[in-house]
């Protein structure tokens, strides 16, 4: 579906170059009860676009996510995310803001805030920490992988820097497809992990090159 969207860039206008940093709050049971670290962060890499006439837009991205481990932890998940983030600006839907650029008069919170959905792909890898019954005081780890559907509903506000630089503070929410996962238990036995989320607070930093300046070349 991003492949089909990369193909419609030219009948959207001119596109924007984005970055996106999130600080990921684990809300999973399961994997709290078996010492799996879940805080950490995600940083993604986004080319946005939207409709000429309407308020839709596209920020279709590829992000690593990672989870800080602490002293008590014995594993942790790592990703490579392919998010297909859909935002509408509900109070302007019809509005012919060129953004990100808040020049024109208008009110910052009709103008800048949006939800977003977004659907998207993880291959995540679960680095597991075993401690062999025999030998503990020479542990052992070891890795395994699956790829999982997730989906993300977010809420920003758009905080124009300049004319080609838009600011948006973010909050969000993302869960995961139940996977059955090789080595989730300590003992490295299978579980199933049907609880997985995150909560997510972060920024976005947009550029829009300037269309004048890209027809001059």
């Amino acid at each position: 579906m991003i492949i089909v969207l990369v193909a419609l860039f030219p009948l959207t206008g001119y596109g924007q170059l984005g970055g996106n940093i999130k600080y990921l709050n684990g809300q999973s049971d399961i994997l709290e009860q078996v010492n799996i670290s879940q805080d950490g962060l995600q940083l993604s890499v986004e080319y946005g676009f939207r409709l000429k006439q309407k308020r839709l837009e596209f920020h279709p991205g590829i992000g690593y996510r990672f989870a800080f481990k602490g002293a008590g932890d014995e594993g942790s998940i790592s990703a490579f995310d392919m998010d297909l983030n859909t935002a509408i600006y509900p109070f302007d839907f019809g509005g012919d803001c060129d953004c990100p650029t808040f020049s024109k008069e208008g009110n910052l919170i009709k103008k800048g805030l949006f939800v977003e959905v977004s659907p998207g792909m993880s291959f995540q890898t679960l680095n597991r920490d075993e401690v062999p019954l025999q030998n503990p005081d020479e542990p052992t780890s070891y890795s395994v992988s699956n790829s999982i559907f997730k989906y993300t509903f977010a809420m920003g506000l758009d905080i124009g820097i300049s004319e080609s630089f838009t600011l948006t503070p973010m909050v969000s929410y993302s869960g995961f497809s139940s996977v059955e996962w090789l080595g989730l238990n300590p003992d490295g036995s299978e579980g199933i992990l049907d609880d997985q989320s995150f909560l997510g607070l972060g920024f976005r930093m947009v550029y829009k090159p300037n269309p004048k300046r890209l027809r001059r070349r």
